[in-house]
């Protein structure tokens, strides 16, 4: 189970509701993508005031390695998180599929939980 940071919200969640996903037990509702920050370092700041367990992570949008050279996965706590690959950008649902699987394996490399997971979204026209 990922390290949970401790806030009054998952305080209260942890005693009175547990929210289950096939073998997951999470206490904290909120999924955070990690798209739109004005830097890796702001997204970890967020990540962490806002609790959550779950971060989604664009695997189509997402770039290897920044101008800087740096990595995503570089500002991700692994062992904190689960990470949700999601398919936004796609284009066709092969497309989605092929991001699926180098999200799956990505994940399952850095022995991740979130490896066996995926959000699918709309294919764009």
């Amino acid at each position: 189970m990922p390290v949970v940071r401790k806030t009054a919200y998952n305080t209260f969640m942890a005693a009175n509701d547990v929210f289950r996903i096939g073998k997951f037990e999470l206490t904290n509702r909120l999924f955070v993508g990690t798209g739109k920050y004005s830097s890796y370092e702001t997204m970890q700041q967020a990540l962490d005031a806002s609790g959550c367990q779950v971060v989604t992570v664009a695997v189509r949008r997402e770039r290897l390695v920044d101008k800087q050279g740096r990595s995503l996965l570089d500002f991700l706590d692994l062992n904190r998180y689960i990470i949700l690959p999601n398919t936004a950008g796609c284009f066709s649902a092969d497309d989605a599929i092929r991001v699926a699987m180098l999200g799956r394996d990505l994940l399952e490399k850095q022995n991740n939980k979130g490896a066996g997971w995926v959000e699918a979204g709309s294919a764009r026209r």
